[in-house]
């Protein structure tokens, strides 16, 4: 947990010193488990990667970092509404082009929460446990 907090209080940090509202995106990916029990985790740990390297790239370049085996969260740099709502649309297309590579169908579910000064981090934090509580199979 500890290493996913300074990922993340490192990225956050960064974007507001430099004045830039950073927004959490939370991307679930319902059905990669099963590339685990029929490739490996080899395969596995490669398809996360290549999902994370996707988000990064979709979100332009933003830093991302895996919270529990199947979710991955990516740091958006003050992304409008509407650049989100296309960036989530993206995703939802291009996650499971991805894990078809894989012999496997991965149906992404995608949270944003954006960040409030007076919970900083912390609400962030708070938002990922509430999710891990709803979904208990995911973190």
């Amino acid at each position: 947990m500890d290493d996913f907090r300074a990922e993340l209080t490192a990225a956050v940090d960064q974007l507001t010193e430099a004045g830039i509202e950073p927004v959490l995106l939370v991307v679930e990916l319902t059905g990669a488990e099963d590339i685990k029990r029929a490739q490996g985790v080899a395969s596995f740990e490669k398809f996360r990667a290549s999902a994370a390297g996707a988000i990064s790239a979709a979100g332009e370049n933003c830093p991302t970092f895996g919270y529990g085996e199947t979710r991955i969260c990516g740091v958006l740099a003050g992304f409008a509404r509407l650049k989100t709502f296309a960036l989530i649309d993206r995703l939802q297309r291009a996650l499971p082009l991805l894990a078809q590579s894989y012999d496997c169908k991965v149906t992404p579910e995608v949270d944003v929460v954006e960040y409030a000064a007076d919970t900083g981090v912390a609400g962030f934090v708070n938002h990922l446990i509430a999710l891990s509580r709803r979904n208990p199979d995911a973190a």
